[in-house]
């Protein structure tokens, strides 16, 4: 399903109604507990291949921010974990569920955790040569726990506690990359629990250049992360970007405290701080702040470094107000929103209302749609409103568009996809939440696509997605689905089988107005980036890299098809960087070449 975007609104008091919930677990509804079904493998509309790869019973996959939990290697294998418990209510059996995919077929649905003891809250990455590293928390011992092999997909795990001699008692909520040429740089992020260095919780960065055998920065309050800056930054308020161009990066976002960057070029030495969205309420404290309502990050968000090692946000938009004591607070369930940055882009101040959709017409929003406001609730049925059944549920992620997760490619095209709560589909006196993609291409976003909207999925809540940081012509994800909405949890429902899924859909079906197999490399010996930034006057970049040593020449011709500029490359292994001065030419519309004996690859410029 592609709809246009032509904007259908609930009607704006609807974003004055507010619902009374508690830190950390909002939701307050009890629906009936519905039967759930199992999904076989299956191909849909919009060339869209599906595939249940695990369960669990055990439905909170994340706190806030979801992350790392689906990884594509460089070979095209992919590892895939989750939280996975299938015992209520006490979950004795709860610990990583993970599956392989070995570039033809996914193995067997797990049976049971990888680990030896009770654990949760998995990530993955790379490691080495062909290996794999996944890390979980025990919550008996506070410890966390690594499980390596030399070889992914196969063999028998290592199982290592993280030891340390500085830092937090205890441990909780890891994330984990890793980095460099030999993968074999592991980069973490921790939440300490318990109170720590006069911060109600923190989060701390581990460093280890030999694949975890040592560590040579151990639980360290990064500058800016401190108790200079922050009260709390708590459980699952921070998620990895995958390393680019000597860049690595991480997100931390709440609705209680500044969405912030923290990014470094030189491995994790040192870090730049960006703060994206500037709290309106500093050191916000649950046992003295009092707030006005005011429009927030919806406890989601998501992060990605394009291949110029570029960061590009999004995250879900919601309301809330703290006027008492205590960690009770009102939300406001029907705000919505997926908000958009990048590091061109203007950040966020702390006006009450910066972060106001901008259907609502507050005079201090800072949204621009299509520009950093570019996710909402779609028109299925087309009558130019959203028509909602008669009650919303939430998540601890609030907004009722949330969730969302983005990838850039090397050739500079850009993916986000949201769960979202769909009109037309419903369930007692809900919505369903779907998946919803909407692609960046060409310096515009385009249409959005449902992803859930095949027949299979007409009884299912889908939630948590995932995009693989690794793409090449189809998109990968993950995500979370059920017949009920909420999170038993959360006391939403009774618990019930929640199925993991994976899918992948094709690029050419979410950009088909601009022809993605036309301006992408396909199956090319090297791949060319969109100049940025787009449109310009004055300096752009563009990068090229190559698979292998390559003789490669570069044109530039004007929209009448006249060559005004040309390039011999030379010698071309690995990377290369053009930058050219546009100032030199008439604006207008422009078209880029790079070729390589028969091959070519041309892309759009706009001059201004």
């Amino acid at each position: 399903m592609l709809l246009a975007q032509e904007r259908a609104f609930l009607p704006k008091e609807f974003a004055r109604i507010a619902v009374k919930a508690t830190y950390e677990r909002p939701a307050d509804k009890i629906i009936d507990n519905l039967q759930p079904e199992n999904m076989d493998s299956w191909k849909g509309t919009a060339a869209i291949t599906e595939t249940q790869i695990g369960n669990t019973v055990y439905d909170l996959q994340s706190n806030k921010l979801l992350g790392n939990r689906v990884c594509r290697f460089d070979d095209g294998t992919i590892g895939a974990v989750w939280t996975m418990g299938l015992s209520a209510t006490s979950f004795p059996d709860r610990g990583t569920g993970y599956n392989y995919f070995d570039g033809t077929s996914w193995g067997a649905m797990p049976a049971g955790r990888i680990e030896s003891l009770k654990t949760g809250w998995p990530s993955i990455a790379p490691l080495g040569e062909n290996g794999e590293i996944i890390v979980s928390h025990d919550f008996t011992n506070f410890l966390l726990y690594f499980l390596t092999r030399e070889n992914k997909g196969t063999g028998v795990w290592t199982e290592t506690a993280f030891t340390y001699s500085s830092g937090p008692p205890r441990l909780a909520w890891p994330r984990l990359m890793t980095g460099g040429e030999d993968k074999l740089t592991v980069h973490m992020l921790a939440n300490s629990y318990e109170a720590y260095q006069g911060m109600t919780t923190g989060t701390v960065y581990s460093r280890s250049i030999d694949g975890g055998l040592t560590w040579d920065i151990e639980n360290i309050l990064i500058d800016g992360m401190g108790p200079d800056n922050y009260l709390e930054i708590a459980a699952d308020e921070y998620i990895w970007a995958e390393p680019r161009n000597g860049k690595i990066a991480f997100l931390c976002a709440s609705a209680w405290h500044d969405m912030f960057m923290m990014k470094s070029d030189d491995n994790g030495d040192s870090w730049d701080k960006t703060v994206i969205w500037e709290h309106p309420y500093p050191f916000f404290d649950w046992n003295v702040t009092i707030t006005d309502t005011f429009f927030c990050v919806d406890n989601s968000a998501g992060i990605t470094l394009d291949y110029d090692g570029k960061a590009h946000v999004v995250f879900g938009i919601n309301r809330v107000l703290h006027d008492a004591v205590g960690t009770s607070y009102f939300l406001f369930p029907y705000v919505d929103g997926i908000g958009y940055w990048n590091e061109d882009m203007e950040t966020f101040s702390n006006d009450l209302s910066a972060l106001s959709p901008p259907y609502l017409g507050y005079p201090n929003s800072e949204l621009v749609e299509d520009y950093n406001y570019i996710g909402w609730m779609q028109d299925v049925n087309g009558d130019g409103q959203i028509d909602l059944n008669t009650d919303i549920l939430y998540y601890r992620e609030l907004g009722p568009s949330t969730m969302p997760t983005i990838h850039a490619d090397e050739n500079g095209f850009m993916a986000v996809i949201f769960a979202s709560t769909t009109e037309t589909y419903e369930v007692d006196v809900y919505n369903y939440k779907h998946l919803w993609a909407r692609p960046f291409a060409g310096n515009e976003w385009h249409d959005f696509t449902d992803l859930t909207k095949d027949i299979v999925h007409i009884f299912d809540e889908c939630i948590y997605p995932q995009l693989a940081q690794s793409s090449d012509n189809k998109l990968y994800y993950m995500y979370n689905a059920d017949v009920t909405p909420g999170v038993a949890l959360d006391d939403a429902h009774g618990y019930q089988d929640n199925r993991q899924v994976f899918a992948m859909v094709d690029k050419s079906d979410l950009y088909p107005a601009i022809g993605y197999e036309e301006l992408s490399s396909g199956n090319s010996n090297f791949s060319v980036s969109q100049n940025i930034p787009n449109p310009i006057n004055g300096n752009t970049t563009i990068s090229i890299e190559t698979r292998k040593p390559l003789k490669l020449g570069f044109t530039l011709q004007n929209a009448m098809g006249q060559e005004v500029y040309r390039l011999d490359l030379g010698r071309v292994d690995g990377r290369s960087t053009i930058i050219l001065d546009t100032s030199l030419y008439p604006g207008g519309l422009y078209f880029y070449t790079v070729t390589s004996g028969n091959e070519k690859i041309t892309k759009k410029m706009i001059i201004n």
